[in-house]
């Protein structure tokens, strides 16, 4: 099964490389695995302020980015007031 990686990034710096990756079936599979972890990242109070731009670049495992996800920022006020962060 082929592996993917998926780093982090705020504009152009890198704020968390994947350096384990995930085995994905797909490409596909690897697209929906980056949008369930745009949600964590989204909820994370650290990460989603409203001054971030923050993205996924997904790479396969030639380490040959696949595709680019942009995080969503839209995030509840009782997910912020929660205190927890999801990438810990």
């Amino acid at each position: 099964m082929p592996r993917y990686y998926f780093n982090l990034y705020q504009g152009s710096r890198l704020v968390s490389e994947d350096d384990a990756g995930y085995d994905c079936p797909s490409d596909e599979a690897a697209r929906q695995f980056a949008r369930l972890n745009n949600g964590f990242v989204a909820l994370d109070p650290i990460l989603s302020s409203p001054s971030g731009k923050y993205h996924f670049v997904v790479l396969n495992e030639d380490r040959q980015n696949i595709f680019t996800m942009s995080i969503s920022q839209g995030v509840s006020s009782a997910a912020i007031s929660s205190g927890v962060s999801l990438l810990s």
